[in-house]
């Protein structure tokens, strides 16, 4: 009992059982509407951020639209060729958010390096500025008007200047994408920065300059991969075999039937990162509406009411939904699902994205509870929750955490440390995440000093949050202001605690002394070795 819309000759959708009925119920009620053609003529109608755009006469980037990416590729070939000189450049792009994570995507699916920085972790920075040769060949995209993009942009330009490159050959290195009014558009006309203009930022990046621009520096096939996303493009406004607007219906028509957590599994050959970049769109598109989390690493689940499955490839008889289908279509489909099940959910995907918490040096919790092991090795424990107040140590502590998980819950795992699976801590939290998921039986989501805002996140409810923070043994300076980037990371992490708390969630806040030892300890906890 399964439905499937192939399009293009290669794209699929499928969903059986429950999920099939409740995308049937929708469907109706989307033509009726006629989103398909008001999201195809971008009916600026469709969501409040949308008009008041128009009315202000300020572009926007619409989901899965190839126009403004196609209209500055000669403009980005072109400084492929100019600020890469003829020879290999290695491309750091400094932003976040669902943008990034495509413009990652599209790079490792056609094997050029391409790395991504959203946060101010010290040591991805350090290990450039240490690799002499891999410094001396990068080339930095600055993407959006985020402040942390800026700290990043003044921190790269520094290194670059140290490396021994001339003022004007360091400018040129540093590409800026922004909107023309922003204020990184006027920090590059200063320092310099060749500049591509491109429409605001929202949810819908994917084909946006914000990923294509850095795709192509990095040497990826943009043309071809535009040319397969604009063929997708006839079968989003027709009745039938529709893809994005099953997948919209998928996801949308469960959510309003009360399955608001979809877990996206799969690992589809040639397409690394897709389920993350999947994840960060649904989330910031919906608005917290729809919790997406990714099975990485087989992260253990108990079936529940209030979860659905959705496999890139996947089994469509076993499986509760299947994606398959070429990048370019996918980055199409995924983008238009995910504003259909905005519409279907209420939310409004054209909106700002939240600022992040104003930063601070006290998290609001007072002192330690605890430190759980050796003088300079331990793992100090801060939270406000009253039933985790009387925990003696780590294994108690991650009991009563676990235990507190409700039903309908989720924890939210957070670490301001160094997402790095070999020279970082990302392979130990990504282990201590599948021992939490194993012990609570609810999905665990892992974030890297990017913790979804609850101030502006209208569905801020159902989550737990345990925060990692962790001293850094190296850190790096940020040019003409007072404080590292280590402090920076800090500082966020005690501002993303308070307003978690502010908005009435349970929040714990491990602290590392050492990183690798704290982690080592933390895993045994985990594990429950007291």
């Amino acid at each position: 009992m399964s439905f499937t819309a192939v399009v293009s000759g290669e794209t699929a959708i499928t969903a059986r059982g429950p999920l099939k009925e409740a995308a049937e119920r929708v469907l109706g009620r989307l033509w009726i509407d006629q989103v398909p053609v008001r999201l195809a003529s971008e009916d600026p109608s469709l969501w409040p951020s949308a008009a008041t755009a128009e009315a202000e006469g300020r572009p926007l980037c619409w989901p899965g639209q190839p126009g403004p990416g196609r209209a500055v590729l000669d403009r980005a070939e072109e400084l492929r060729g100019h600020v890469r000189g003829g020879g290999p450049a290695e491309v750091v792009l400094l932003g976040g958010g669902p943008a990034a994570r495509a413009a990652a995507l599209i790079a490792a699916a056609d094997g050029v390096p391409l790395t991504v920085l959203d946060g101010p972790e010290p040591g991805p920075l350090l290990r450039l500025r240490d690799d002499e040769d891999r410094l001396g060949r990068t080339v930095v995209v600055a993407a959006g008007d985020d402040p942390g993009t800026e700290t990043l942009r003044r921190v790269l330009a520094g290194m670059l200047a140290d490396a021994g490159l001339s003022p004007a050959e360091a400018a040129r290195r540093i590409v800026a994408v922004a909107e023309p009014r922003a204020a990184a558009a006027k920090h590059a006309a200063e320092a310099g920065h060749p500049l591509v203009e491109a429409p605001a930022a929202t949810a819908f990046g994917a084909l946006s300059p914000y990923a294509l621009v850095p795709a192509v520096l990095a040497g990826a096939d943009v043309r071809t991969l535009l040319g397969g996303a604009a063929a997708v493009l006839p079968a989003l406004t027709r009745p039938e075999n529709n893809p994005g607007l099953v997948l919209g219906a998928i996801l949308g028509g469960a959510a309003r039937a009360g399955r608001r957590t979809v877990v996206l599994g799969g690992r589809p050959p040639g397409l690394p990162g897709i389920a993350r970049w999947a994840a960060a769109l649904l989330e910031e598109a919906t608005g917290g509406r729809l919790v997406p989390v990714v099975q990485d690493g087989g992260l253990p689940l108990t079936p529940a009411g209030d979860l659905f499955l959705v496999t890139f490839g996947g089994r469509p008889h076993q499986d509760d939904a299947t994606v398959a289908g070429p990048l370019a279509a996918q980055l199409v489909v995924w983008e238009y699902a995910a504003a259909v099940a905005a519409y279907l959910l209420e939310a409004d995907p054209l909106a700002p994205a939240a600022r992040p918490a104003p930063m601070t040096l006290d998290d609001g919790a007072g002192e330690p509870l605890f430190a759980d092991g050796d003088h300079g090795r331990a793992v100090e424990a801060h939270t406000t929750v009253p039933e985790l107040a009387g925990a003696s140590g780590l294994t108690a502590l991650l009991d009563g955490l676990t235990r507190g998980i409700g039903p309908d819950e989720h924890l939210e795992l957070v670490a301001y440390l160094d997402p790095d699976e070999s020279r970082g801590q990302g392979a130990q939290v990504r282990r201590l995440a599948a021992l939490l998921a194993a012990r609570c039986g609810r999905p665990v989501r892992t974030g890297w000093g990017a913790r979804p805002a609850a101030a502006g996140n209208d569905r801020t409810g159902g989550c737990v949050y345990l925060l990692v923070t962790g001293n850094a043994d190296r850190d790096v300076p940020v040019p003409g202001r007072h404080h590292r980037l280590g402090m920076l990371q800090l500082a966020r992490a005690l501002g993303d605690a308070r307003d978690a708390r502010a908005a009435g969630r349970p929040v714990v806040r491990l602290h590392l002394q050492n990183r690798w030892a704290g982690l080592a300890r933390l895993l045994d906890a985990a594990r429950g070795v007291r």
